[in-house]
């Protein structure tokens, strides 16, 4: 199943934590709807990548605990059915293997916005994409790499997009990544984008 959402009311509710010279534990609130709120820096008791209802209202109904530079790594919206996910960086890179064990994301300026994954079903791993700074108004191929293309995420003006999608959690080794890549040539040179690994 693959849902498509433009990033429009999200990027403009973003109120991130400040950005900071290597990853830190960060909070990402979201309202009752599951929609990205705002992000703050998380107590040391915080559990990495937990999701919990937090029984308040408006802003905070539901936090997301990831470790990042700030929170525009936050995930556009919140993995509701889940109790835990993951989240790693994109990073602006044409090119890796299967696993991309050469991206790193300790260059802050080739970030360009998150994948976050986390369990669907049974049988389905689901996937956020958050794309930030791209090229605007694009369309850009999301692929499970070295398997399939999962779907197809679109920017808006200011280049940043979301999309989900699911696949089958075993057709994929211990770890695996994600590569997106626009569709025209014309979104120009250093628009392909390479997830940091992920290890199951």
């Amino acid at each position: 199943m693959k849902k498509i959402l433009i990033a429009a009311a999200a990027a403009a509710a973003i109120h991130a934590a400040p950005a900071v010279a290597e990853d830190q534990a960060l909070v990402c609130w979201y309202n009752d709807d599951g929609a990205f709120a705002s992000a703050s820096g998380a107590p040391a008791t915080a559990k990495m990548g937990a999701v919990e209802r937090t029984g308040d209202s408006g802003g905070t109904a539901y936090s997301y605990v990831i470790s990042a530079r700030d929170g525009g790594a936050c995930p556009y919206q919140v993995p509701l059915g889940t109790k835990s996910a993951k989240t790693v960086p994109l990073v602006r890179q044409d090119e890796s293997n299967c696993t991309n064990d050469d991206v790193s994301s300790a260059d802050a300026a080739v970030l360009g916005g998150s994948v976050t994954v986390f369990r669907a079903s049974s049988q389905l791993t689901g996937v956020s994409v958050h794309l930030t700074g791209a090229a605007p108004n694009a369309t850009f191929r999301v692929k499970l790499k070295c398997d399939h293309q999962l779907g197809t995420v679109k920017t808006d003006a200011k280049g940043d997009g979301n999309a989900t999608f699911d696949f089958v959690s075993n057709s994929v080794g211990p770890s695996y990544a994600f590569d997106i890549s626009p569709e025209l040539a014309s979104a120009g040179n250093g628009n392909t984008f390479q997830s940091v690994k992920i290890t199951r």
